[in-house]
């Protein structure tokens, strides 16, 4: 998938959202300023709650969003590896009751649950970025499924 603006990323993060459930986990991945805030920004409003309360937990490693299904933002940015987060409460992170999405997955690498959707996010130009989505799991695939045709019913809103 390619985004052409923060708009654009911002809504295929509403759409990923919408296909959330408690226990899910988000997985993202990609260099400095290539939208993963954003996207998650728009991941909050497909949950009900205000793209404008999302804000990168760089400094504090991770954030809380209540809501109907609490939103768990974690920002892997100043950790080394599995090493260190290991040293995190996991089984906060990732709680069945809450929905968890990471920010620089790729320091949490052997400690991600089974099942989860991984996002790379990758700059194509100034304003357009490429996602690849990838799922692990049955529920992830499920997931996926549902962006997929939301991607569909998006691109081609007349039917």
């Amino acid at each position: 998938m390619v985004t052409s603006s923060a708009e654009e990323t911002q809504a295929l993060g509403e759409r990923l959202g919408r296909a959330l459930r408690a226990g899910d986990v988000v997985a993202l991945q990609g260099e400095l300023g290539s939208g993963k805030t954003t996207l998650i920004q728009g991941l909050a409003r497909g949950l009900g709650r205000g793209p404008d309360t999302v804000k990168s937990p760089t400094f504090v490693l991770m954030r809380e969003y209540p809501g109907e299904i609490p939103l768990i933002h974690i920002d892997g940015y100043r950790l080394s590896g599995a090493p260190q987060v290991s040293w995190l409460d996991t089984d906060l992170m990732f709680s069945p009751h809450k929905i968890t999405v990471i920010e620089w997955a790729e320091r949490f690498e052997g400690l991600l649950p089974e099942q989860h959707v991984a996002i790379h996010l990758a700059h194509v130009s100034a304003n357009r970025r490429r996602l690849r989505v990838t799922a692990t799991g049955t529920r992830a695939t499920a997931i996926l499924r549902q962006l997929q045709h939301e991607e569909e019913a998006h691109a081609d809103p007349g039917h």
